[in-house]
């Protein structure tokens, strides 16, 4: 099987923590591109024309750039600014995949992903403020709303990555490890013990920062939460889990970076900076609000039935 055609299965980790419009238009881009970019050498082991943060780096510099081009704010350049919102995504997940295949996934790796996922974010944030100033919103109007929309995303966005990393925990049975703060302070007393590069110790900081942010914002909003991490990942307890947490995860998908991205490019298409804000922060954090108070449902049932030693039954939303 060493010449069969890479499949998506063999890219992503489970497709119940995929948005519908990342599962189905983005991942299939994105499994095109992969499958260009790798081979396979003499020996069987899978090579890549470039490496994972390279194709981070690329990413990050198609949402600056399309900054730019919301700053100049032209038809054309609207326009083209969207091309490259949307082929930043699509770089975003292309990363990943190659990390997966050619086993050089770290949890640096994954810390210089999301510091560039923040940059784009903030850069194309401001941009679209100052499109709408340029336009004639008052400065502080367009400001407040851009100041919002990035709180609401970040705030989203930990949320989500938390669930995910959590669920893919169970789903891959104990393999995935991003995203926990023990794993990202043990990677960052490699780097300072071997001297690695000072920018990715920095970002390891900030990452590391950021983990205990999210914790702290979980502590609140799902107390339960951070149990989940001391939970041994055996067949039982992971058939528990998936079966409980699957219909949550699919709402909490709703919540991560790929719907941001897609709604920042038809943002550009139209010209419509102020709807993309205020879906982000209404109507996002009402689907936030609900994901929450359902989780915490989900939570007290799964682990109040793992303490009665029980069968868990899957919760619904109400």
């Amino acid at each position: 099987m060493q010449n069969s055609p890479l499949r998506l299965t063999d890219v992503i980790k489970s497709p119940d923590v995929e948005d519908p419009v990342n599962l189905h238009v983005h991942r299939p881009l994105q499994l095109v591109l992969v499958r260009l970019l790798t081979w396979r050498d003499a020996a069987g082991v899978r090579r890549a024309l470039f490496t994972p943060n390279q194709v981070t780096a690329l990413s990050l510099a198609c949402g600056i750039g399309a900054a730019a081009c919301i700053v100049v704010g032209t038809p054309v350049t609207l326009l083209v600014a969207a091309g490259l919102i949307f082929g930043s995504a699509i770089l975003d997940g292309v990363d990943g995949m190659i990390a997966r295949l050619t086993r050089s996934g770290s949890e640096a790796g994954h810390a210089i992903d999301g510091a560039a996922d923040y940059l784009v974010n903030v850069t194309t944030t401001a941009a679209a403020a100052y499109y709408l100033a340029d336009h004639g919103w008052p400065l502080f109007v367009a400001a407040g709303l851009a100041l919002g929309a990035h709180l609401c995303w970040a705030n989203h966005l930990m949320l989500y990555d938390f669930q995910a990393a959590t669920y893919l925990r169970f789903a891959t049975a104990g393999k995935h490890k991003g995203g926990n703060p023990e794993q990202a302070a043990t990677a960052l007393a490699g780097l300072r013990a071997a001297s690695g590069p000072r920018l990715t110790r920095f970002v390891m900081r900030i990452y590391l920062w950021q983990l205990g942010n999210r914790d702290r914002l979980l502590s609140r909003v799902n107390p339960a939460a951070p149990g989940y991490q001391a939970l041994a990942v055996d067949d039982d307890v992971r058939a528990s889990f998936l079966a409980s947490h699957r219909p949550s995860m699919r709402l909490w998908a709703l919540l991560g970076n790929a719907p941001h991205m897609d709604l920042m490019t038809l943002a550009c298409v139209t010209g419509r900076f102020e709807v993309y804000f205020a879906l982000r922060i209404v109507a996002f954090t009402v689907l936030a609000l609900v994901a929450v108070a359902w989780q915490r449902r989900v939570s007290r049932r799964f682990l109040g039935a793992l303490a009665a030693d029980a069968p868990v039954v899957g919760v619904e939303a109400t």
